[in-house]
C-alpha cells in the first residue's frame, strides 16, 4: 500500500500537514483575487459580523479542515476506491441530522436509498 501512495505522491506525509498546506496557498490565492477584484472592503464588513463568523468557522473546521483531512488519512490506510466509497456517503450521514434538527421528511425511497448505501459501505468491511 505504501508503495501506490509513494507513485501517487501521498506516501507516509501527515493528512493533516497536507491539509495545512493545502489551505495555506487557498489563503493565497483568495488573496490574489480580492485583490484583484478589490473586494477588502467587502470583507472587512462581513468579518464584523461577529455570529456569522462563528457559524463559518465551525462550518471551515469541521468541512474543509477535518473532512478533507480525514479523507486523505482514508487514502493512507485503504485503498482510494474504499476510501472515496466512504467519503461519498455524505448526503446519507446528514439525513438523521437534517430530520432531527430542521425537523425535514423523509420519503420511503430516501430511506431505502440510505440503507443500500449502508448496506454496500458495510460490505466493504466484511
Amino acid at each position: 500500500m505504501g508503495l501506490i501512495l509513494s507513485k501517487l505522491g501521498m506516501g507516509e506525509y501527515n493528512a493533516f500537514a497536507a491539509t495545512h498546506i493545502r489551505i495555506m496557498f487557498g489563503i493565497v490565492g483568495f488573496s490574489i483575487v480580492f485583490t484583484v477584484m478589490r473586494k477588502w472592503g467587502n470583507l472587512y464588513l462581513a468579518l464584523k459580523n461577529t455570529d456569522a463568523m462563528k457559524k463559518v468557522s465551525i462550518g471551515a473546521f469541521f468541512g474543509p479542515f477535518l473532512g478533507v483531512s480525514f479523507s486523505l488519512l482514508a487514502l493512507q490506510y485503504t485503498t482510494a476506491g474504499v476510501a472515496s466509497t466512504i467519503t461519498a456517503i455524505g448526503p446519507v450521514l446528514i439525513i438523521l441530522p437534517s430530520v432531527l434538527i430542521l425537523k425535514e421528511r423523509v420519503t420511503l425511497k430516501e430511506i431505502i436509498g440510505a440503507g443500500i448505501t449502508v448496506i454496500g459501505v458495510a460490505m466493504l468491511f466484511i
